[in-house]
């Protein structure tokens, strides 16, 4: 489990906090908790592992309500226009602060219309390339996208996505002239790419590690600040030589900006309670995620320093999505 000095100072206060409304008053009826995305992926897992423990929190279930649709931004649209005071959705890096540039119009604006209520898992990318490939570091792949400007390519799990946007990222940063090949998710991209019809890819850690343990791929690099335990011989960005590259696909609770500071704080408590416990934690990473968290504050302002990343990234890659 991964805590940050941040999240372990706001823990013993989120850790106190106990169910506001007691005596029946709230919640009234189940939590309702949704899901902007279909079942199976890690924010479905999350929302099932919190709501499944939420009786013993809060003396009623979460209820998961999966509503997928224009990459996650329907489901958080949803959430910020309810009025009940029980409706709650688990949120993520993409659709907080990437879809805000890639919409014309996404249906919120998440530091106004949203309360972020605790932030409980992360998950880093990974750069990979076929495990026959003659490149083997992260400088050797800059180098020959360099010497042959706009003849790489590379597969993302969809036009706009965390591994998409890791890429642009990377360019960004280093100048480099390669093609975008989206895929309608993970699984066909490897495919290309262990076929050989796309150079490389940036993928969630997990998607990567299934295809590395299988010998298909070989990964050059991961996006975070340390590697990660289960690829430790694989150097981050950063040591591979591009200081100030960090990319995490993090994921937490939000609620409707309306929703009372009373419910907001019980809510975040019950929340950070159960992803910190043990089983919980096990689950998380098991999934392959890392728990990590942060409170309230902490949460707002992760949203306004990623808003202002990703934006100069999107805004300078010229990204538009309909």
């Amino acid at each position: 489990m991964i805590l940050t000095r941040r999240s372990v100072l706001a823990l013993p206060a989120a850790l106190a906090a106990t169910p506001a409304f007691s005596q029946g008053r709230w919640p009234e009826h189940p939590v309702r908790i949704i899901v902007p995305y279909t079942p199976g992926a890690f924010n479905d897992t999350l929302s099932r592992l919190v709501g499944e423990k939420l009786q013993a929190e809060l003396g009623q279930p979460g209820v998961v309500e999966n509503r997928p649709g224009a990459s996650g931004s329907l489901g958080i649209a949803a959430t910020a226009q309810a009025t009940d005071n029980h409706t709650i959705a688990v949120a993520n890096t993409a659709n907080l602060t990437m879809n805000p540039f890639l919409f014309a119009n996404t249906g919120y604006d998440p530091q106004k219309d949203l309360a972020p209520l605790c932030i409980c898992a992360r998950l880093m990318n990974a750069l990979a390339v076929r495990a026959d490939s003659d490149i083997t570091s992260l400088q050797q792949l800059i180098d020959k996208a360099k010497a042959n400007p706009g003849k790489m390519s590379y597969a993302s799990s969809g036009a706009g996505s965390s591994p998409h946007l890791s890429a642009e990222l990377l360019k960004h940063r280093t100048g480099i002239d390669v093609v975008h090949v989206p895929y309608r998710g993970s699984a066909p991209g490897m495919a290309d790419l262990i076929g050989g019809r796309v150079d490389w890819t940036i993928d969630n850690l997990p998607n990567v590690l299934a295809q590395v343990e299988g010998g298909k791929l070989r990964a050059i690099a991961v996006t975070g600040t340390e590697r990660d335990p289960s690829m430790p011989d694989v150097p981050t960005f950063r040591e591979a030589g591009l200081d100030g590259y960090e990319v995490y696909v993090w994921f937490g609770f939000v609620g409707p900006a309306k929703l009372p500071r009373a419910i907001r704080d019980t809510l975040s408590g019950a929340i950070t309670r159960i992803v910190t416990g043990r089983d919980t934690a096990e689950k998380i990473e098991r999934a392959g995620a890392r728990v990590w968290t942060r409170d309230q504050a902490g949460f707002a302002e992760l949203i306004s320093a990623e808003l202002e990343k990703w934006g100069t990234v999107i805004r300078s890659a010229g990204l538009k999505l309909e």
